[in-house]
C-alpha cells in the first residue's frame, strides 16, 4: 500500500513539473506581408526576420525567418516575471514589434511591412540597450545602442563606440588603450586578423555584438593556462536573422579629378564560424594627394569552412595591385652645442607596388585528447620606386618659405648656406617568402596534464637594384681654384638578400588543484641572415643624358669600399617557466623565460673584414593580476624584455656610401632592459575607464652624431645611455539619456628621450636631453532620434618640447570643432554633412597655416521596392582649405612636414546590394 502511494505521489509530482514546463513553453504564429510598390495590393514576405527578444534589454531569444507564403510558426522558452517582444523585420522596410503576453500560444495575424515609416497601434518602442556588458573576461558592446546612418560601414559604428579608436593612417586600432591585434568574426579569423579589410568593407547593419577579449592561442585554448602573451581581438557577432544568409553589394563611382569608386563584394557568414567572403575593390577615393595616377586596387577572398565538429579550416588570399605618389616638403632644426643647424627638403616621389598573399590555418580535434593545428603562408611584392629630390642646410634660419626655398634659393644669403644636393633615384625588387607551422598537443591523464610538440619555419628572399644620380655643392669646402666644392655620384646598387629561421619546441603542462597550472616550454631555434651589397660607379662609363641604364661595361665602375658582404647566424635556446590561478574574483599568471644565444656575423667592406661572436642571455620576467566583481574589472601587468643590439651595429666598420650621412658600428655595445607596467580600471556599467602606465629602459642604444660645419655632413654610431622614460595616463567616462550620448576623454604623457651629439672630434659627445609633455581633452554629445543624427565634439590638445642643449622649445596648442549630422526624408533620401574647424598656434606658425576648416556634403536616394539600389552624391572639401601639415620633436631635432593635397572632389556613386537566404 506505501508502495502504491509513493507511486502514485511520483507520478503526481512528475505530473506537475511537465504541466508547470509546458507552461514555459509559448509558441506564437502568424504571416507577414507587403505592399506592392506604387499600389495597395498585398502580397506574401518570404525570408522576413521573425526573431523574439526580452523586452527589457532586447536581448536575443530565438528567431526564424518567414516561409515562402510569408506564414512562421515560432517556439520559445520564457522566464517567470519576464515580457517579450516579437520583432518582424526586413531588409529596406519598416520593423514591426508586437508584445507578447502570457498565453501559452499567441496568434498575431497578418503583419504588414511598408516602405515608409508607419505606426501599428500594437507596436512598442520601448526597451533600454545596455551599451557594455562584462562577461568574465570579455567585453561586450551592443551595436544596437549606437545609431549608425543606412549604408555605413563597420568603420562607422567604431567612431561611436567609447573606447574604440581607429587611426586610419597607421591601420591600428585600440580599446581603452589596449592595442587590437585582429578583427575575427563569430569567432574565426577574417582576412587572417585584417582591420583595414574589415573596418572599411563589413556593412555596420550586419553587426549585433562587438566583443573584445585576449585570444587564447591553440595551446592555452587546450591547455588551460596563459602564456603571459597578451593578444586582444574585436570580434564581430552577426545579427541572427542574418544567419547564412549571402549578402551581395557592388558599387560604381566617378568624380572630378579622375576620382573613381569600384567595389564588389559577396559575403556569407554562420553563427558556427563559417563564412565566405568576397571582396574586390578599385579606388582612389581616399587618396588626395596630386599625383594624378594615384590607385589602390584589390582582390580577396576569405573562407571558414568546418568538416563535422572536428575538423576546421580556414585561409585566405589577396592581391594587391597599387600606384601612390606625392609631393612633399620638410624642415627641420638641429639642436647643436655651437647653435642649431636648419635643413629643408622636398621630395617628388611615386611608387608602384604589386603584392600577393595567402595564409591557410587548420585544427584537427583527433580524439578528446589529441588536437593538430597548422598554418602556413605565401607572398610575394614587386615593386618599383622613382623620386626626384632636393635638400639644404643652412646654419640660420633661411627665412623663406619652406615649400618653395628651392625656387627662392638664389636669394638666401651666401654666408648662411652650409650645402645643397640634388637627388634622383630609381628602383626596383622583389621579395619573397613562406612559412608553415605545425603543433600536436595530448592530454596525458584526466586530470589535465598536457604535453605538446610544434615546429616551425619561415625563409625569405629577395633582390633589389637601385639607380642613384646626385649633386651635391659644398659651400664651405672650397676647391683648387676657390670654388665651391662639388661632388657627382651615378651609381648603380644591386642589394641580394636572404633569411631562413627554424624553430622546434616542446611544452608541458600540469594542474595542482582545480584552479592553478604550471608551465615548462623548451625551444630550440636558429635564424640565418645573408645581406649583401655591390656598387658600380656609373660617371665615367654611361652618357650624362641616360639615366637608370646599365652600360655594356658597367662592371668595370665596382667600387670595393661601397659594397659589403654580410652573413649572420644565431643560435639560441628559450626556457620558460610559469604558472596560472583562477577563480571568480582573481587571476593571476606569471612567468619567466631565459633565452641563451650564440651569435655570429662576419662582413667584408671593401678590403676592410671583421667577425664577432657573441655569448648573451635574454630574461622575460612576466606577471599579469586582475580583480574582478559584477561589472568593475582592475588590471595590474609588468612586462621586462632585454633586447640585444643589433649585429650590424656592433660591426666596427664604417659605411660612407652616402657622404652627408655617414655610420660605424660599436663592438662594446650592451644589451639593453627595458621594462613595462600598467594597471586598467573598468566599471561597464558606470561608463568609466582609466588607465596608468610607462616604461624605463636600461642601456637604451641611442646614436652619438658628430657633425661636420664644414660640409654639413653627419657620422654617426651607436652608443649605450640610460635616461630614456615615458609615462602616460588616460581616463574615459560616457553616459546615456534618452536619444543622447554623452563621452569625455582626457589622456596626458610625458617623456625622457637622450642622445648624443658632438661638434669637434677631440672632445667627448654632449648629452642631448628632450622633454614632451602631451595633454589632450575630447568631449562628444550626440544625438540620436528616430529621423537621423547629430555628432558635435570639441577637443584641445597642447604638445610641449624642451631641449638640454641651447634650453630649445616647442610648443604647439590645437583647439578641434566638428559637427556632424543626418537627416532620413520621405522616399529613401538621406542627406548628410560634417564640418570641421581647426585652429592652431604655437612656435614658428605662421599666418595662414594658425588654421583650416573642412565641410564634407552628401545625398542618398534608396530607391526600387526593398531599397536595394542606391544613388549618392559626395562633395568633399567644399571650402577647398584642406592642408596636410605635421609637426614633431625628437632628441636631437623638431621636424615639421607638408604633402601637396588636391583641395576638393566631387564623386557621383550608384550602389546595389540584395542578401539571399539559405
Amino acid at each position: 500500500m506505501k508502495t502504491c502511494r509513493l507511486c502514485g505521489l511520483l507520478l503526481l509530482l512528475l505530473c506537475i513539473h511537465t504541466v508547470l514546463y509546458a507552461q514555459q513553453t509559448r509558441t506564437v504564429k502568424g504571416r507577414v506581408q507587403t505592399l506592392e510598390s506604387g499600389s495597395n495590393k498585398r502580397q506574401p514576405l518570404p525570408s522576413a526576420s521573425v526573431i523574439v527578444l526580452q523586452k527589457n534589454d532586447s536581448t536575443f531569444i530565438k528567431g526564424i525567418t518567414s516561409d515562402k507564403n510569408g506564414r512562421f510558426t515560432l517556439s520559445y522558452q520564457s522566464q517567470k516575471k519576464k515580457q517579450y517582444l516579437l520583432k518582424v523585420s526586413f531588409m529596406g522596410m519598416q520593423s514591426v514589434y508586437h508584445a507578447l503576453g502570457d498565453s501559452a500560444l499567441v496568434n498575431v495575424g497578418t503583419l504588414t511591412l511598408k516602405d515608409d515609416d508607419i505606426q501599428i497601434g500594437e507596436v512598442v518602442v520601448t526597451g533600454k540597450l545596455q551599451e557594455v556588458v562584462m562577461e568574465r573576461d570579455t567585453t561586450v558592446i551592443n551595436a544596437a545602442a549606437y545609431k549608425t546612418p543606412d549604408g555605413a560601414y563597420l568603420e562607422d559604428l567604431v567612431k561611436r563606440v567609447p573606447g574604440l579608436v581607429y587611426n586610419k593612417k597607421d591601420q591600428s586600432l585600440t580599446y581603452n588603450g589596449q592595442p587590437i591585434s585582429e578583427i575575427n568574426v563569430n569567432g574565426e579569423a577574417f582576412f587572417s586578423g585584417d582591420k583595414k579589410t574589415a573596418l572599411e568593407n563589413l556593412p555596420a547593419d550586419l553587426i549585433s555584438k562587438l566583443k573584445v577579449y585576449d585570444k587564447k592561442s591553440k595551446e592555452e585554448e587546450f591547455t588551460g593556462i596563459s602564456s603571459g602573451e597578451k593578444k586582444y581581438v574585436l570580434d564581430l557577432q552577426t545579427k541572427d536573422e542574418l544567419n547564412k544568409t549571402w549578402l551581395t553589394n557592388a558599387t560604381v563611382g566617378y568624380g572630378n579629378n579622375q576620382k573613381k569608386d569600384l567595389e564588389g563584394q559577396v559575403n556569407y557568414f554562420s553563427k558556427d564560424g563559417e563564412n565566405l567572403s568576397f571582396i574586390g575593390r578599385s579606388t582612389n577615393r581616399y587618396q588626395n594627394s596630386t599625383y594624378k595616377d594615384n590607385i589602390n586596387n584589390s582582390v580577396g577572398m576569405n573562407m571558414t569552412h568546418k568538416f563535422g565538429k572536428k575538423f576546421s579550416l580556414t585561409g585566405n588570399m589577396n592581391y594587391n595591385l597599387n600606384r601612390n605618389g606625392n609631393i612633399s616638403s620638410m624642415y627641420q632644426e638641429q639642436y647643436l652645442t655651437a647653435g642649431n643647424q636648419y635643413s629643408a627638403s622636398t621630395n617628388e616621389g611615386n611608387s608602384k607596388s604589386r603584392s600577393f598573399n595567402s595564409n591557410i590555418m587548420g585544427s584537427w580535434e583527433v580524439d578528446k585528447r589529441t588536437r593538430i593545428h597548422f598554418n602556413g603562408g605565401f607572398s610575394f611584392s614587386p615593386n618599383r620606386n622613382e623620386s626626384n629630390s632636393q635638400n639644404a642646410s643652412f646654419d640660420a634660419p633661411p627665412n623663406v618659405n619652406h615649400e618653395s626655398l628651392f625656387d627662392d634659393f638664389e636669394s638666401i644669403t651666401q654666408d648662411i648656406k652650409v650645402n645643397r644636393s640634388e637627388n634622383r633615384s630609381r628602383s626596383e625588387g622583389q621579395s619573397n617568402r613562406y612559412n608553415w607551422m605545425m603543433g600536436i598537443m595530448r592530454r596525458l591523464n584526466e586530470k589535465g596534464t598536457t604535453l605538446g610538440l610544434n615546429i616551425q619555419s619561415s625563409d625569405s628572399w629577395g633582390d633589389n637594384e637601385s639607380f642613384s644620380l646626385s649633386k651635391t655643392t659644398y659651400f664651405r669646402l672650397k676647391d683648387k681654384q676657390g670654388n665651391d666644392s662639388l661632388l657627382y655620384r651615378n651609381q648603380y646598387l644591386k642589394s641580394p638578400q636572404k633569411n631562413n629561421s627554424w624553430r622546434v619546441g616542446i611544452n608541458f603542462t600540469q594542474p595542482i588543484g582545480k584552479k592553478m597550472y604550471i608551465r615548462a616550454a623548451y625551444n630550440w631555434n636558429t635564424h640565418y641572415e645573408r645581406d649583401n651589397r655591390d656598387t658600380y660607379e656609373l660617371s665615367s662609363l654611361a652618357k650624362s643624358d641616360v639615366f637608370g641604364e646599365l652600360p655594356p661595361d658597367y662592371e668595370k665602375g665596382y667600387v670595393d669600399s661601397l659594397s659589403n658582404r654580410s652573413h649572420s647566424r644565431t643560435n639560441g635556446h628559450d626556457l620558460n617557466v610559469g604558472f596560472n590561478y583562477s577563480d571568480d574574483t582573481w587571476m593571476v599568471n606569471a612567468s619567466l623565460g631565459i633565452t641563451p644565444q650564440r651569435r655570429t656575423i662576419e662582413r667584408k667592406m671593401g678590403k676592410l673584414y671583421a667577425d664577432t661572436t657573441v655569448h648573451t642571455i635574454d630574461f622575460q620576467p612576466m606577471i599579469w593580476l586582475a580583480w574582478k566583481k559584477k561589472e568593475a574589472r582592475i588590471t595590474f601587468n609588468y612586462d621586462g624584455r632585454t633586447r640585444q643590439p643589433s649585429l650590424s651595429d656592433l660591426m666596427p666598420l664604417t659605411d660612407n656610401s652616402n657622404p652627408l650621412y655617414i655610420t660605424r658600428g660599436n663592438p662594446d655595445l650592451k644589451q639593453m632592459f627595458a621594462h613595462s607596467m600598467r594597471i586598467s580600471f573598468q566599471h561597464s556599467k558606470k561608463g568609466i575607464s582609466a588607465n596608468l602606465g610607462g616604461q624605463l629602459e636600461q642601456n637604451s642604444v641611442t646614436q652619438v652624431m658628430i657633425y661636420d660645419a664644414q660640409t654639413g655632413g653627419r657620422e654617426t654610431y651607436p652608443v649605450n645611455i640610460n635616461g630614456n622614460w615615458n609615462m602616460y595616463g588616460s581616463a574615459n567616462w560616457w553616459k546615456r539619456l534618452g536619444h543622447f550620448s554623452l563621452r569625455l576623454d582626457m589622456n596626458g604623457n610625458h617623456s625622457n628621450r637622450v642622445s648624443m651629439i658632438n661638434e669637434d672630434r677631440s672632445l667627448e659627445p654632449v648629452k642631448s636631453t628632450t622633454r614632451d609633455t602631451g595633454l589632450n581633452c575630447e568631449a562628444n554629445v550626440s544625438y540620436q532620434p528616430a529621423w537621423g543624427g547629430i555628432d558635435f565634439s570639441t577637443s584641445w590638445n597642447y604638445q610641449y618640447s624642451l631641449n638640454s642643449v641651447n634650453d630649445n622649445n616647442t610648443y604647439t596648442r590645437y583647439y578641434n570643432f566638428r559637427l556632424e549630422g543626418y537627416v532620413d526624408l520621405p522616399l529613401g533620401i538621406q542627406l548628410r554633412t560634417d564640418g570641421a574647424y581647426t585652429f592652431r598656434n604655437g612656435t614658428n606658425i605662421r599666418k595662414g597655416e594658425d588654421d583650416e576648416m573642412l565641410w564634407n556634403a552628401s545625398a542618398t536616394w534608396r530607391f526600387l521596392k526593398k531599397k536595394e539600389a542606391e544613388l549618392s552624391a559626395y562633395w568633399v572639401d567644399i571650402l577647398g582649405k584642406r592642408k596636410s601639415y605635421n609637426r614633431m620633436a625628437t632628441s636631437d631635432g623638431f621636424y615639421e612636414y607638408r604633402t601637396q593635397e588636391i583641395k576638393g572632389y566631387f564623386i557621383v556613386t550608384f550602389k546595389y546590394n540584395f542578401r539571399l537566404m539559405m
